[in-house]
């Protein structure tokens, strides 16, 4: 199979485990704070990672002078990102921040653009993000005008834009500073982001002990082991071999898992806006990709 067509099918992957990822977080924010969350899916996954690479090589192949590569990509394009998005969580719906997240891709291309050699702006690229964003307002139109949390809870949506943007920047900065294989960068990059969210539990968060919740407790194992572990190796493979312009196609995937989600498990209406958007999401990533397979 081509190396294309694998990493559209685990981008199709991601971003369904990504676009959940959006409602296990809400639904965790119940109970607990965004610190003790971040910090217990990063811990979590930082753990199955490890005995992924134990597993696999036999050895822990991560090496200390890799340390700013590791370092950035775990404050700029994990910790950072993970707590504006839980923060900007408390205060809007699961499905708006997913949407929200759409914002990355337009972020991604520009910066491709500027410090990658390989992922140049091109016309089409441009109008075929562009058209897929038309899609996403498509998606949400009517809620747009139900929601006044759009308009009262701005500083929490610039909270989950700021974390797209972040992630842009790290996709970027993983695609030009490329070390290692997908698992070991993944492993590298959990492990220290699990160490700094240690670190700022123990400077910033007095309130360790938090409400015992099965339900809860369960939801951030499900988020440390498929949606940051898991995950994150799908994401360095795919980024490493497809780069960053097209990894963040994703987030315009992202608000159509969670409307399929809501359709599927909680059994809300599918209307004809959905349709309509997707068929422009879809179109728009068409035309943005429409020269790479042939690459």
């Amino acid at each position: 199979m081509h190396i294309y067509t694998i990493n559209w099918i685990l981008l199709l992957i991601l971003s369904a485990i990504w676009g959940g990822a959006f409602t296990l977080n809400k639904f965790s924010l119940e109970i607990y704070s965004p610190e003790i969350i971040v910090a217990g899916r990063l811990i979590i996954g930082s753990v199955v990672l490890i005995m992924t690479l134990l597993i696999i090589y036999k050895k822990i192949s991560i090496k200390l002078k890799d340390w700013k590569y590791y370092s950035f990509m775990s404050i700029v394009g994990i910790v950072a990102p993970f707590l504006l998005i839980s923060y900007g969580q408390i205060n809007i719906d699961s499905s708006l921040a997913g949407i929200l997240m759409a914002t990355m891709p337009i972020s991604t291309i520009m910066l491709s653009h500027i410090f990658l050699d390989d992922e140049h702006l091109t016309q089409r690229k441009l109008v075929g993000f562009l058209i897929a964003f038309v899609g996403i307002i498509i998606l949400i139109m009517p809620e747009i005008f139900q929601m006044p949390k759009i308009s009262n809870d701005i500083t929490s949506e610039l909270m989950v834009i700021s974390g797209a943007i972040l992630y842009s920047c790290s996709a970027v900065y993983g695609k030009k500073y490329k070390i290692t294989n997908p698992i070991n960068a993944s492993a590298g990059t959990i492990l220290y982001s699990a160490i700094i969210m240690l670190l700022y539990l123990s400077a910033f968060d007095s309130q360790i002990t938090h409400q015992i919740s099965v339900p809860h407790i369960v939801s951030v194992l499900v988020l440390g082991i498929f949606c940051t572990a898991i995950a994150t190796i799908i994401y360095f493979q795919i980024l490493q071999s497809s780069g960053a312009s097209f990894i963040s196609i994703m987030n315009y995937l992202i608000p159509v898992w969670s409307i399929l989600f809501g359709v599927v498990f909680l059994n809300e209406g599918i209307f004809i806006n959905y349709l309509m958007g997707l068929l422009v999401i879809i179109y728009g990533i068409t035309l943005s990709q429409k020269n790479r397979e042939k690459a």
